[in-house]
């Protein structure tokens, strides 16, 4: 209990540095007291974009409020990943700009802002000066193991396509496309790498429209567009994930229900797709009775050990076809044959059409959160832990809505 009396502390001084509270629903546990064995005991939030500057934020929560302290504040940023050196990374918009922030304690534990990147500083540089320019960063940060950051960011073009540009939508087949880019950068904000969703080199598969026909209308935070009224929804990147094994980069395209695999290769490849995980990629599915196998919409894919990937199932498609509900989702997968070999559903009781994360903790159980689950009352978040194929949840908690929810040992530490 000394140490968990510690991390409190350290997390209580970070949030009253920050400022006052909101008034929100308190979270609602099921079972009512937390049980044994959670190695874990602290969230870090993740929340939507919003302007700078930001007044408070709090960077983690003890689940349980077991620790007394505020554990939600008025200022929301995208809190993406902490970064193994005591910091975590965000995306926030600054006026015209999009930042990624990365935020520490100073000694005196006062939240402090260590380094940022700027998207109209990386447009400037090769070979983005080139290219379809970004229009944000979003939805995604991470650190490198080499100290450099991987961010996703919009951006658009109009393109001729019958596939993309559907007649009875567009009657020229002429239309605008939002697509992605995987941005590379040093600390000192150089840009040293970049994906291009536009490359057909990188990702040839433009004429593959989003799976449900996604299109979306100019807003920020959510379709960043400015060449066309409305864009196709290509790509929806959503998660970015390093491959210690052959340090390529996995990032997850929600509208296209895949988890593509690109030749990042230590910032030495050159983008091309290594392989496609999902429904018509390059893996073959062992046989099952299962449905609906292959992810759907998907958020947060990360690979806890290798060979094995776990995500949060939103369940778009299967929501539209028979009301289907979201659910955790586990691949084991064989690379060298492209085969998904074992896979595991953790069954949920709700529906969250956006949002939500998946994460193995350190006891071995699973946690599964379902960022944007709805009620007659609203929209709301609620998170799962799983024992290992377990078919029924260990404890519940019902919590405001959020983005994502990653569970730490201590502040700074999964």
């Amino acid at each position: 209990m000394k140490g968990l009396r510690t991390i409190v502390s350290l997390v209580a001084l970070a949030v009253r540095a920050w400022g006052h509270t909101c008034s929100a629903p308190a979270p609602v546990f099921n079972p009512a007291v937390i049980p044994a064995g959670e190695t874990q005991p602290l969230e870090l939030n993740g929340y939507q974009l919003t302007p700078l500057p930001l007044q408070t934020l709090a960077i983690a929560s003890s689940i349980y409020g077991a620790s007394g302290f505020p554990w939600i504040d008025c200022q929301f940023q995208t809190v993406t990943r902490i970064t193994g050196a005591r910091t975590f990374l965000g995306i926030a918009p600054s006026g015209s700009d999009y930042l990624v922030l990365e935020t520490g304690l100073t000694a005196g534990q006062v939240p402090t802002v260590v380094n940022h990147w700027s998207m109209q500083a990386a447009n400037l540089q090769p070979p983005l000066a080139g290219q379809q320019p970004l229009l944000d960063w979003d939805h995604e940060a991470i650190r490198l193991p080499n100290g450099w950051t991987a961010v996703i960011g919009h951006e658009e073009m109009m393109v001729t396509s019958a596939a993309q540009c559907p007649t009875a939508q567009f009657p020229t087949n002429y239309c605008d496309v939002l697509g992605n880019k995987i941005v590379v950068m040093d600390p000192a904000g150089n840009v040293q790498w970049v994906w291009d969703s536009f490359d057909a080199a990188q990702f040839p598969c433009l004429d593959r429209r989003a799976i449900l026909g996604e299109t979306c209308t100019p807003g920020t935070d959510v379709c960043p567009i400015t060449l066309a009224p409305v864009a196709q929804d290509w790509l929806h990147a959503n998660s970015l994930w390093y491959d210690p094994a052959d340090g390529n980069l996995v990032i997850s395209l929600r509208n296209q229900d895949w988890i593509v695999k690109v030749a990042y290769q230590n910032g030495a490849g050159n983008g091309s797709v290594v392989w496609r995980l999902g429904n018509q990629g390059d893996f073959t599915m062992r046989k099952t009775t299962l449905a609906d196998p292959w992810e759907d919409h998907q958020h947060d894919v990360t690979s806890p050990a290798p060979g094995t990937y776990g995500m949060f199932d939103n369940g778009n498609g299967r929501n539209a076809a028979s009301h289907g509900q979201s659910r955790g989702l586990v691949y084991e997968i064989d690379e060298a044959a492209l085969e998904v070999t074992e896979f595991q559903v953790y069954p949920l009781h709700v529906y969250s059409s956006s949002s939500g994360s998946a994460q193995l903790l350190t006891n071995g159980n699973w946690m599964f959160l379902a960022g944007r689950a709805g009620n007659a009352t609203g929209f709301y978040s609620e998170q799962f832990e799983f024992a290992p194929n377990a078919s029924v949840p260990i404890w519940t908690e019902t919590l405001p809505e959020r983005y994502r929810v990653i569970r730490l040992s201590s502040l700074f530490s999964y």
